[in-house]
């Protein structure tokens, strides 16, 4: 039986998104190097995994609203994490937290708005899983649109 204190982390980015309670939809979009996107029409590529589709009230008793996803490996290239406003009365304020191997690359706060989709982080790795020094940046590239 596995030791619980030697077990692997679920990933080497962690991403979560959160936003307030009611009926609100808002989407994780997650794109790195040589993959297509994954968000909520595909929850799972050779890099990302999403983990939590979250639909605001729908089918869920619980008032948190969050969506969270992992990166299993860190090849070299350009990360990017997005948000997208699925379903969204008003616009709302959506908090963003991106951690690389247990560091917080980013902890944000970022208004949202019905079909916008903005960008949190890009960020490009080095062969070692370093951040390349001046390639973090949130300039929008588009994931949930992308072929």
């Amino acid at each position: 039986k596995d030791n619980p204190d030697t077990l692997p982390p679920p990933g080497n980015i962690a991403v979560l998104a959160c936003w307030p309670a009611g009926k609100i939809d808002v989407d994780l979009w997650l794109g790195s190097p040589n993959d297509k996107p994954v968000g909520y029409s595909r929850k799972s590529g050779l890099i990302w995994s999403l983990l939590r589709d979250d639909l605001g009230d729908v089918n869920d008793a619980s008032p948190i609203n969050c969506e969270s996803a992992f990166a299993r490996i860190t090849p070299a290239g350009e990360f990017v994490v997005n948000i997208h406003g699925f379903a969204i009365p008003q616009p709302v304020i959506v908090h963003i937290e991106v951690a690389l191997n247990g560091s917080l690359l980013v902890k944000t706060d970022m208004e949202l708005r019905q079909r916008q989709e903005r960008t949190v982080i890009r960020f490009t790795l080095d062969g070692r899983a370093m951040v390349v020094p001046g390639s973090q940046s949130q300039v929008y590239v588009p994931l949930r649109s992308a072929k």
